[in-house]
């Protein structure tokens, strides 16, 4: 559960520090607006952080470029892989404590395979888990900026 706590204050911080884009144009400025507003840069940041407002944010990125930096896609699939790490933990121990006889997952209906057998009574809910820990683990390492 600590582990899964410490993915809780990631997640919050992550959540935290995020800011909008906010209304930069096509360009990444706010050519448009300060025509709008008589180029009054005042008026332009108050657009801003209504807009911010609005959409659930804390303020926008004072500087930008056209799109977001994909910098905060690095930082959400770290705290993504973060999680996974402590699901694969967590599923690693429930095979080990079925090794031991301490836990059992429930035998399904449906089980196949080599997992069916009932000396071996594989913990299907685990493995799913691990490999989708895996999946988002390695997609930290496949990032594609």
């Amino acid at each position: 559960m600590m582990e899964l706590k410490l993915d809780l204050d990631d997640l919050d911080y992550l959540i935290g520090s995020m800011r909008l884009l906010g209304s930069k144009g096509t360009t990444g400025t706010q050519a448009s607006f300060l025509e709008l507003f008589d180029g009054d840069h005042e008026k332009c940041r108050r657009l801003d952080a209504r807009i911010a407002e609005k959409m659930g944010f804390e303020g926008c990125y004072p500087v930008s470029g056209q799109t977001y930096s994909r910098k905060v896609d690095s930082r959400v699939l770290s705290v993504l892989a973060g999680i996974a790490q402590s699901a694969h933990k967590f599923s690693n121990d429930i095979r080990l404590l079925q090794h031991l006889k301490e836990v059992e997952e429930p035998f399904e209906k449906k089980q196949i395979g080599s997992s069916a057998m009932a000396y071996k009574r594989n913990p299907m809910r685990s493995e799913r888990i691990a490999s989708l820990a895996n999946y988002v683990m390695s997609d930290m390492m496949n990032l594609c900026l």
